[in-house]
């Protein structure tokens, strides 16, 4: 897959919590433009970090460096194998924070994608989402799930869709990886891989800027480094003040496993 990669601190914000896992783990950067990633492995993720300070930045390193170490696993079901990494990097936040009481009650939101030959296991924990394109023409997909009152009032047909992003409890989350928390609901789904597919891995400060007709519009260019800097340039200009983070993936071909 070609991809690609942006993190911003946003315009009212000193700390960049967010973390994205595309080969090695970025952590805490501000980034002018989009990036390439080389080499970005099997697994490709992003985590949105909660807690504010140095909690949350150092809650996003810990999954995603968690992540990172499973990529390789031959594991059988993939939702376990994710699950049970995440249970681990709950139990290492814990140990860090007894080690340093500033950490107390860090945890991070998460999304990601993992390839398996001609499949991918798409997940989430939080509000960080997976979208999906399949053809150019095509608006985006929501794959993922969020987890959060909000997003149940429009599963309950109370609010539409567009709505979550203005809701006035839009940051409320029922689930994230966080210390202490001994009960996780991880969302996770396998979809085939079509050379063509485009996926679009975002913290929430992207998707509460940009509505979801607007977010295809932006990715409408003629490949993908085009389409990373348009949606970077506009989140930028329409970003509320959180800090925000998206990966762009792209299906060149299927392999088998």
């Amino acid at each position: 897959m070609t991809t690609v990669f942006f993190t911003n601190t946003g315009p009212d914000r000193e700390l960049n919590e967010d973390a994205i896992l595309a080969g090695p783990v970025y952590g805490g950067l501000s980034m002018g433009e989009p990036m390439i990633a080389t080499h970005p492995g099997p697994l490709v993720a992003l985590a949105d970090g909660m807690g504010g300070g140095p909690g949350g930045a150092v809650a996003a390193r810990v999954v995603l460096e968690d992540l990172a170490m499973m990529a390789d696993s031959d594991a059988q079901e993939a939702h376990d194998a994710i699950l049970e990494c995440l249970y681990g990097s709950v139990a290492r936040m814990g140990r860090l924070a007894a080690d340093e009481p500033d950490l107390a009650g860090m945890g991070s939101t998460v999304a990601g994608i993992w390839r398996r030959g001609q499949a991918a296991t798409i997940f989430n924990c939080g509000d960080c989402r997976v979208y999906r394109r399949r053809d150019r023409d095509r608006d985006l997909e929501l794959l993922s799930r969020d987890h959060s009152p909000v997003y149940d009032l429009y599963l309950e047909g109370e609010i539409g869709f567009e709505d979550i992003r203005t809701h006035p409890m839009r940051h409320l989350i029922s689930s994230a990886v966080q210390q202490g928390n001994n009960w996780l609901d991880v969302f996770s789904r396998v979809v085939r891989l079509r050379p063509g597919d485009l996926f679009l891995i975002c913290s929430d400060g992207l998707w509460e800027s940009l509505a979801g007709d607007d977010l295809a519009g932006y990715l409408a260019g003629p490949s993908l480094e085009d389409g990373a800097l348009a949606l970077s340039r506009a989140v930028m200009e329409e970003n509320a003040g959180d800090n925000f983070s998206f990966v762009l993936l792209e299906v060149d071909g299927v392999t088998e496993s």
